[in-house]
């Protein structure tokens, strides 16, 4: 699972509060003591039902088949927040007696009178209840301003949602086999777990379309999808490869398949064969996370998933396709061992790129790609299920096991989890077992560094400081022990000779050429995300100043030894700009040298500031305004677009204007029915107009395109431009942001203009009036509920502090079907963050 999943309240696993007999007193202490639930096991859940638009629920009836385990009261408890629980009986049998109790989230079930609950056989239950739409089960009508009118329902249960849609043991380690039949309108389609075993033709009532699993999952990873999709088919071998999206979605789908198929390759590499019977990406509107894995499926939001020449899309597609080996074929013990998925996942999300990243094959680690935050530990035991999914499961344990990598070796690291996957095939692993299969590699120093490192909260730091050398003094610091392996420093010289430095943590170390042409590499085998070890303001400029341009060729004859270095250290060299003394003509070659696509992106950008210098001779800026040119010309660097902010500094040279005029007025007719890819859409914006031409030209892209993410590009691209209008425009603005929330639902491109409303807000409410009428019709719309909150909180911003203004906009708002997160923040409005 990529992102943070909405909050839900966890159910009793296995404790009830059932009194039985009446099986209606509440849970207060008074009466009989309540009973505790046995220990049990769930081998079956058999599901069918259908969706009714109407309510908003889902109307089901659910085959469970369990075994009880142990003596005591036979009394199972299922975690379990559906709506109505109507009957509980024996398959084939009679009513059992049972209670649902909302405040735990939990439903009791009497099974004493049952003769195989004494005896611990299977036994086959049958629930009829219906289960609400919310954060669990998200439904997603046919919205206004959705070029893509067409509804959709799926699941999102991680961590513990899918108790809000089924009655469950809502447990990681508790596995089961899977079916889900649903009855779909005649035109929808049914996508989940599994095999496709049944669709069979209701005539005027639909289809009943059925999937089953031939492997136990626990519930969290079971899903499903009904929608009008299109599907675009490939295959891997004998591997059904899919993506699945709404009708008439647009994005380069086929090649997505094709990346899919590269990236399963790559894993199976590395690990076992793919596992399952079919692989289905599934693109889908209102998706509240980046994506979440389920066995054979993903869902992920359709506006980063359209796009496979982009990096956002390909690694989120690659990080939820390596979940089917770390998280779906071996699961978590329990949700404190949560980084053991999210952390694979997040390394292997960066293999699934290699091809973009490492052309050379020169080994990047791919350390520098990760994202640790200090606080944030990679296992911590302290917090609740869902308020686990911070740095600490994702980059920094991805950077515990490229540590790990890095002292093994690849062979005794992939080795260890081919062996995992291989003894806990549809298994579960745990925290010491996963460090326990590296100790034959590691050692057992380097693996208690490991397992200190796994609880570590705090960054280690580095303390930077000019030396008189030019160079710096560099002291490390490591207070809770996050670092398994040493970080290390290489220079290299002209001839390729390398000498490195070790810094050990608490050692002052200068740091410093032995000759003015060495080169500086930073972490050479790329094992650690180092610029987040410079955590004040002060050692980041004293880093810049005196470290970071060592890191760029200072000579001709250093940019051979530079273009061995693999793409990982090139762009973060070329992050401070392009190697002394490279001329224009040069360049093209220097390009096309370099190991990766954002090395690429981003040395376009550093030549753009080379070229718009002050001072530089006319003719050399006339040459480099021709090489630059022909290159923004021809095909964008597009998985490198990412790592640039702007290609801005290039108007100096270039005219965006001229080189892109026939998309420019391509975009100014709105796109209504496309002509210029998503991805066109984000190269294009990295070059800036004049404020009035970029409304002109963007403007009708946010209100007309029949892609929604190219009307989310356009508005977070016009945004850019707000801080340096004229006070004189800015109503202007003002207006074509607050028109934006009367004509849509759909919360991708309310999101993106919630921000630009509030970025271009007159200092009083009067003056955010049209603002706050329009904010007013969002909170009154049932399908934008997603953006509530946020809507909530740009009112109370756009009121400038006036209470009162406040209180009359809250006013308006009397009577409409709010999320619980914005009716509070509309009583507490200081609560908005």
């Amino acid at each position: 699972m990529h992102c943070t999943v909405q909050k839900h309240r966890p159910g009793a696993f296995r404790v009830a509060c059932l009194l039985l007999g009446s099986l209606a007193a509440a849970c207060s202490g008074e009466g009989p003591a309540p009973l505790e639930g046995s220990a049990f096991d769930v081998e079956r859940y058999d599901l069918r039902g259908e969706f009714d638009w109407e309510r908003g629920r889902l109307v089901a009836t659910l085959g469970l088949t369990l075994s009880i385990a142990g003596d005591g009261p036979r009394v199972v408890v299922l975690d379990s927040a559906v709506a109505e629980v109507k009957e509980v009986r024996r398959k084939d049998g009679g009513a059992l007696p049972h209670e649902l109790d909302p405040a735990r989230e939990a439903l009791a079930v009497d099974l004493s009178s049952v003769p195989e609950a004494s005896r611990g056989e299977p036994i086959a239950l049958e629930i009829d209840y219906e289960a609400l739409s919310g954060d669990a089960l998200r439904a997603v009508p046919a919205r206004k301003g959705d070029p893509v009118a067409v509804r959709a329902v799926y699941t999102i249960s991680e961590p513990l949602g899918a108790s809000r849609w089924m009655p469950c043991h809502n447990a990681p380690s508790d596995r089961a086999v899977f079916s889900v039949a649903m009855r779909v309108d005649g035109g929808e389609s049914l996508i989940a777990n599994g095999d496709l075993v049944a669709d069979e033709d209701l005539g005027a009532s639909g289809r009943l379309v059925r999937y089953e699993t031939a492997y136990p999952l626990p519930p969290y990873l079971m899903a499903f999808a009904i929608g009008d999709f299109e599907v675009e088919r490939g295959a891997k071998g004998d591997l059904p490869i899919a993506v699945w999206h709404r009708r008439g979605l647009p994005g380069d789908h086929g090649k997505m398949v094709d990346e899919i198929a590269r990236a399963i390759g790559r894993f199976e590499e590395l690990l076992v064969p793919y596992p399952f019977e079919k692989y289905a990406l599934v693109l889908l509107p209102d998706f509240s996370v980046g994506g979440v894995e389920h066995a054979s499926i993903s869902f992920q939001r359709e506006e980063r998933s359209t796009e496979p020449a982009l990096a956002s899309d390909l690694l989120l597609t690659t990080h939820e396709l390596a979940h089917q080996w770390f998280g779906d074929l071996v699961t978590v013990e329990t949700w404190d061992d949560l980084w053991i998925k999210e952390g694979m996942a997040t390394l292997l999300e960066q293999e699934g790129v290699r091809a973009y990243t490492d052309e050379s094959g020169a080994g990047t680690l791919n350390g520098d790609e990760l994202g640790p935050r200090a606080g944030d530990a990679v296992r911590d035991p302290s917090l609740a299920p869902d308020e686990k999914y911070t740095s600490g499961p994702y980059g920094r344990a991805a950077w515990l096991l490229t540590q790990i990598r890095s002292l093994t070796g690849e062979d005794a690291f992939w080795s260890a989890l081919r062996g995992v996957l291989a003894e806990r095939r549809f298994g579960t692993i745990g925290t010491d077992a996963l460090l326990d299969a590296f100790a034959p590699a590691l050692g057992p120093e380097a693996l208690a560094r490991a397992r200190r490192a796994a609880s570590a909260k705090a960054l280690p730091s580095l303390a930077v400081e000019p030396a008189p050398s030019g160079g710096a003094f560099v002291t490390l610091r490591d207070p809770d022990g996050a670092l398994v392996a040493p970080l290390e420093l290489a220079w290299v010289s002209v001839d390729g000779a390398a000498r490195v430095q070790a810094l050990a943590p608490g050692e002052r170390v200068e740091v410093a050429p032995a000759r003015p042409s060495e080169l500086l590499v930073v972490d050479p085998l790329d094992r650690h995300p180092e610029w987040a070890f410079l955590g004040t303001e002060r050692d980041l400029e004293a880093y810049a100043a005196a470290l970071a341009p060592r890191r760029v060729p200072s000579d001709p004859e250093a940019v051979s030894r530079f273009l061995e270095v693999g793409g990982a250290h090139q762009l973060a060299a070329l992050q401070g700009g392009l190697p002394a003394g490279l001329a224009p003509e040069q360049l093209e070659s220097f390009l096309e040298d370099l190991d990766g696509e954002a090395a690429r992106a981003v040395a376009l950008a550093a030549a753009c500031d080379a070229a718009s210098a002050p001072g530089l001779d006319a003719k050399v800026r006339g040459a480099w305004s021709s090489v630059l040119a022909g290159l923004f010309a021809g095909a964008p660097h597009s998985y490198g677009l990412d790592y640039v902010d702007s290609y801005a500094a290039c108007s100096a040279v270039v005219s965006p204007e001229e080189l892109f005029a026939e998309d420019w007025a391509l975009l100014r007719a709105g796109l209504a029915y496309g002509g210029v890819s998503d991805a066109r859409l984000q190269y294009l914006s990295k070059f800036r107009l004049s404020p009035d031409a970029a409304l002109r030209t963007w403007g009708p892209v946010a209100l007309a395109s029949s892609s929604v993410r190219a009307r989310v590009v356009a508005i977070r691209h016009l945004a850019t431009y707000v801080d340096g209008l004229d006070q004189a425009a800015l109503p202007a603005w003002r207006d074509f942001f607050a028109g934006v929330l009367g004509v849509t639902d759909v919360s991708d491109v309310l999101a993106a203009d919630l921000r630009a409303v509030v970025a271009s807000a007159a200092p009083t409410a009067a003056g955010n009036e049209a603002a706050l009428a329009g904010l007013t019709r969002v909170l009154r719309a049932p399908a934008a509920r997603s953006v509530h909150p946020g809507a909530v909180c740009a009112a109370f911003v756009l009121t400038g502090g006036d209470e009162q203004a406040f209180r009359r906009f809250a006013a308006a708002l009397d009577g409409a079907d709010l999320t619980d997160r914005a009716a509070a923040l509309l009583r507490s409005p200081s609560d908005c963050r």
